[in-house]
């Protein structure tokens, strides 16, 4: 039998970007599953063919009084609420991320142990690592040294949440399993310029016929991206099998330079812009990947969906949207004037 059969399951940010690829999943697995979801950056429309399965809270986390609630009856939480955005906005709004990121953590961490939850899962990041890291990146690096700067306010406050977790694991009987997904990306990903990871940003920007593409950095700066869904059955696992108080990557060590999921995206999508990199701006991290010795000693489990198909898979599915966006601008403003006389009128 599954471990999850039967299971009532709470998942905060259910209808998010990683949430409701882990929502399905569990549902799959015949969980009795709760999504707590302000719909802030969620949408209705990622967990469309699950609403019927679940049972869907509309709710501010940031109230304590309402983490109380949702958390009620739950034999296990999985928190993925998160204030999460790209690289531009991290950088100027550190207070922001860092007091946003802290109060998701703390509130819901609380009232799951107030209310008698046992197994719970605390979603870190693969941010909280140093500069200077070693990659791939094992655990221990999250031990040492501050989180890269321009993402300095965001890896502080996951980083003080797995310090929490592992204070109530340790003084309060919780068992808390602790999680730092590397680099996710996937078609429910954000595509706007303003939040976007890497990923979405260049497909748009390919996609939308830019050329040259700006592309922040060097292109040399590297990263083992990994495919949402993935990250999802990586969460499931070291919930069920892993021990409370340590935190566990998820990802892998497959690395791929910007400059090259930039002619990635162009061999999907058939386009030839060129690329501008704009040096001006921060390269991140120089490398990122994960050292998933412990995540596949302890799950056996070693994400797997290659980076092209991920990526054809978003090409698609923004396309698609595209079109559809395309259809209700014409259907809008499609006027009859007289029986002989139709306009017809496109939006650029």
């Amino acid at each position: 039998m599954s471990f999850w059969k039967n299971k009532k399951v709470l998942i905060t940010g259910g209808a998010g970007f990683i949430g409701s690829y882990l929502s399905e999943l569990l549902v799959k697995e015949q969980a009795c599953v709760t999504i707590a979801d302000n719909l802030g950056r969620g949408t209705k429309s990622r967990i469309q063919n699950i609403l019927d399965d679940v049972e869907l809270k509309l709710t501010d986390l940031f109230e304590s009084e309402n983490c109380i609630k949702v958390c009620k009856n739950q034999e296990i939480v999985m928190n993925l609420a998160a204030k999460v955005t790209g690289i531009e906005y991290n950088r100027f709004n550190m207070a922001d991320m860092f007091d946003s990121n802290m109060r998701l953590q703390m509130n819901v961490l609380k009232a799951a142990y107030e209310t008698g939850v046992k197994r719970f899962l605390q979603v870190s990041t693969a941010c909280i690592y140093p500069h200077d890291a070693k990659v791939p990146t094992p655990e221990a690096e999250g031990e040492r040294g501050s989180p890269e700067p321009t993402n300095e306010g965001y890896g502080l406050a996951k980083l003080m949440g797995e310090k929490l977790a592992k204070y109530y694991t340790r003084e309060k009987g919780m068992e808390v399993v602790i999680g730092r997904p590397f680099n996710a990306y996937g078609a429910r990903d954000h595509f706007d310029e303003a939040t976007s990871h890497v990923v979405p940003a260049l497909i748009k920007r390919v996609l939308d016929g830019d050329d040259p593409v700006v592309i922040w950095g060097s292109g040399n700066q590297s990263r083992a991206f990994v495919h949402a869904k993935d990250l999802a059955r990586g969460m499931m696992l070291i919930t069920e099998r892993a021990q409370a108080g340590l935190p566990i990557n998820i990802g892998h060590d497959q690395e791929i330079t910007i400059k090259q999921l930039f002619e990635v995206i162009c061999k999907v999508t058939g386009k030839k812009p060129k690329a501008f990199f704009d040096t001006s701006k921060p390269d991140g991290y120089q490398r990122r990947s994960a050292d998933v010795t412990l995540l596949k000693k302890i799950t056996g489990f070693i994400p797997s969906i290659p980076l092209e198909e991920g990526i054809h898979e978003m090409v698609e599915y923004l396309e698609n949207k595209k079109s559809k966006n395309r259809s209700r601008t014409v259907s809008h403003e499609y006027t009859d004037k007289s029986p002989t006389t139709r306009k017809l009128s496109f939006r650029a």
